[in-house]
């Protein structure tokens, strides 16, 4: 059982039930003392039922202002995990720059951290193209170098990595790995990877939960050594104190080995290219390929779409809420009805909700509803995982309606994730039998598709299929029209092309021939000049 409370402040509102019960137990002596002496029967069996009502309706409210309490503070003791399709990765690299790391005991007589850049920048060359992002790690992290596809700004980082970057004090590896799941944005269709390079040197012990933490979100961790195993002796950060040190190869390893056990072992299913951690020692043979391999680019299966599975916690608010829906309902039938009335209640709304909650059909809808409602949140993660929980249980019962429901749902999740491949897969998938809604969407969908892609001939055949399931739809007639006056406008830009340069060619022919005409006028007035001035002369010879 893995208990939490996501808003523990919440709880603060459990004592605002004191001063309601003292005002409770103001009118109710008030009010009863009042009918005492008014009535000649004070201990007839009619006060004694009146009392049980009052204190029955005060105790259901009271229940009722728990339950929404609890609702609100986010009650969970228990954990599922949630496939997640993912295209491609995005890397974090988590630097440890603690004061470990300056010492100097790694090949060519570089220190730990020098040796961490410059193994990281070629890490860089091979990753090109991949979103990445940068943190520091020393008594406590930060991201140093937001998630972004321009490695350069990394790279300037690593020429400048010292334990002089940040004030804190002593070593916390867990919260390198923390911060890095934070670079990583909550709808990020990409499947996340840390790359933590240290010694293994930590004060706060923090590391074994921040691996539990990655596995959960579904994250890759490889944890690169720097460093002889042999202890040698540094300068800690005050300038004074000699401290040894040493890369801690087996403390790592354990750490390793207790979090990939905890995380297959909780799971009780077998994973599909599940998250894990490793430990690779930097100087081994193909330690690089080994880090790399973690990634779908460089995995060797050719296949950069990958099934993760995020483990997260299971949120009861929902049962909550309808216990304090239902505690407040009964404390109008115990105050108006006998208590036997309110407990045949009771039992009829619990047999009636354990009625709905045993139908598949129900559960099924609930779950795409569920999907819908994270997909007009703009909560996409969620939308995909709850899509693809929902087409793999409609495969296993064999129903088909919600399997089509799911791969549209799944579908218009990639599309609005910019990941058209996968959205078209989903469509491809898709019956001839399905319902003319989803047909419709899955044309108009398509659409959109060929148009980002400027295939505007297959976006316009697309939108007339999608127009001859429903007619009236005003935004497949618009797409419809701007396809196709992107089509004709291509076209005449081709055309436009080709003339314009015989145009060119005849106007350079006309410029040549002004050119000519206008040099052969100055050589005929230039003769003529002459002629005048030699006439001139011989008139004065003579």
């Amino acid at each position: 059982m893995n208990f939490s409370i996501e808003r523990p402040w919440a709880l603060y509102g459990i004592p605002f039930i004191i001063p309601a019960l003292i005002y409770c137990a103001f009118i109710y002596k008030k009010t009863f003392t009042a009918l005492y002496k008014s009535s000649k029967r004070r201990r007839s069996q009619e006060f004694i039922n009146i009392k049980k009502r009052v204190i029955t309706r005060i105790v259901l409210r009271v229940s009722a202002w728990c339950m929404m309490i609890f609702a609100l503070a986010g009650f969970s003791w228990e954990t599922v995990s949630t496939p997640t399709q993912k295209n491609g990765n995005a890397i974090a690299y988590v630097f440890d720059i603690s004061y470990s790391m300056t010492a100097r005991d790694c090949p060519n007589n570089l220190t730990r951290l020098e040796a961490a850049a410059s193994f990281a920048s070629n890490l860089l060359d091979k990753t090109e193209g991949i979103p990445s992002s940068a943190v520091l790690a020393k008594g406590g992290a930060a991201i140093a170098v937001p998630l972004t596809e321009d490695n350069e700004s990394i790279r300037a980082l690593l020429r400048n990595l010292s334990p002089k970057m940040m004030t804190s004090a002593g070593s916390g590896l867990g919260e390198g790995i923390n911060e890095a799941l934070k670079s990583f944005p909550q709808t990020i269709s990409k499947a996340p990877v840390i790359w933590l390079f240290t010694d293994g040197e930590e004060t706060d012990n923090s590391l074994q939960n921040a691996l539990r933490s990655a596995l959960r979100r579904g994250a890759n961790v490889v944890i690169i050594g720097f460093g002889e195993e042999r202890e040698i002796e540094i300068i800690s950060g005050d300038g004074k104190t000699p401290v040894k040190t040493a890369l801690r190869s087996q403390k790592i390893k354990e750490a390793v080995n207790e979090a990939n056990k905890k995380n297959l072992g909780g799971q009780g299913f077998r994973f599909i290219k599940s998250a894990s951690v490793k430990f690779v020692d930097a100087t081994e043979i193909g330690s690089a390929r080994k880090i790399l391999s973690t990634t779908s680019a460089f995995s060797g299966d050719g296949d950069s779409t990958t099934m993760a599975y995020e483990v997260q916690t299971v949120d009861h608010h929902k049962l909550f809420i309808t216990l304090g829906i239902i505690l407040f309902a009964l404390s109008f039938f115990a105050s108006e009805f006998s208590l036997k009335g309110a407990k045949e209640a009771l039992a009829i709304s619990l047999i009636a909700m354990n009625f709905v909650s045993c139908s598949n059909e129900f559960n099924e809808s609930k779950k795409i509803l569920g999907a819908v409602w994270n997909w007009n949140q703009k909560k996409y993660t969620e939308a995909v995982a709850g899509f693809s929980q929902c087409l793999t249980d409609a495969e296993a019962n064999d129903n088909q309606l919600i399997k089509q429901y799911a791969l549209y749902g799944l579908s218009a999740t990639y599309l609005m994730q910019n990941e058209n491949k996968a959205a078209m897969e989903k469509i491809n998938a898709l019956s001839g039998n399905a319902p003319d809604k989803i047909r419709f969407a899955s044309f108009y969908n398509s659409g959109i598709i060929a148009q980002r892609e400027g295939d505007y001939k297959k976006a316009v055949e697309l939108f007339k299929n999608a127009l001859l399931i429903d007619p009236t739809n005003v935004k497949a007639k618009v797409n419809l029209e701007l396809s196709r006056s992107q089509q004709v406008q291509r076209a005449h830009e081709s055309e436009r092309q080709m003339i314009g340069a015989d145009e060119m060619s005849q106007e350079e022919s006309d410029l040549q021939k002004s050119v000519f005409n206008r040099i052969r006028e100055k050589d005929q007035q230039q003769w003529k000049n002459n002629q005048k001035e030699q006439k001139s002369d011989s008139s004065l010879d003579y």
